[in-house]
């Protein structure tokens, strides 16, 4: 079991120099960076299963996790595959964030308006519930059953909290030893990074 974080700063210093975030759809010569930058920065995450939050500090030094998300083995939807196409996917948290003033709704409409796609009015609302995340903490896990990633699943929302989850399975009536140690590793990463 290995764990590990990221921090998005590069990304949000691409962002902050696009202000009309000319890469929210990956197109073009800024998108493109964006995408090396988020490349770059899952370089080091492992190719396995795991789980991961997407999280930020509050003023008072707190960690606040926005989003859980779990991770299976295969090249393609491993931790660094899943993060880095969560990165490029949903890049449009980050826009919203250098946007202050705009509530989501406006931020929704003029998304849209710029890229007006039969169902993205879906996927930007799942984005623009990430807005705000700082860091992405992940852990792997190579030795976990197929069985038994539901469950951990479970236990690490109602554990950790993450309010952009919609989905909130119930979980076990008891803590595998398993999941005890990714919360371990995860509040091991969110305390290093004070």
């Amino acid at each position: 079991m290995e764990s590990g974080h990221i921090t998005l700063d590069s990304l949000y210093q691409h962002v902050n120099h696009d202000p009309c975030f000319q890469s929210i759809d990956g197109q073009g010569k800024t998108g493109r960076e964006y995408a090396a930058l988020a490349t770059k920065l899952t370089s080091n995450i492992p190719i396995q299963q795991g789980f991961y939050i997407w999280g930020n500090y509050e003023e008072n030094s707190l960690w606040r996790t926005i989003y859980l998300g779990k991770a299976s083995s295969g090249k393609t939807s491993s931790l660094k595959a899943r993060i880095l196409e969560e990165l490029k996917d949903e890049r449009i948290f980050m826009w919203a964030d250098s946007q202050p003033n705009l509530n989501n709704a406006e931020l929704m409409r003029l998304a849209l308006n710029q890229y007006p796609r039969k169902g993205l009015d879906k996927h930007f609302s799942r984005a623009l519930r990430k807005k705000g995340t700082t860091h992405i903490i992940w852990v792997s896990t190579p030795d976990i059953l197929k069985d038994e990633i539901l469950n951990i699943e479970a236990d690490l929302i109602e554990t950790m909290n993450p309010f952009a989850n919609s989905m909130r399975p119930s979980p076990s009536s008891g803590l595998l030893d398993i999941t005890i140690e990714v919360i371990k590793r995860f509040k091991s990463e969110i305390h290093g990074l004070r």
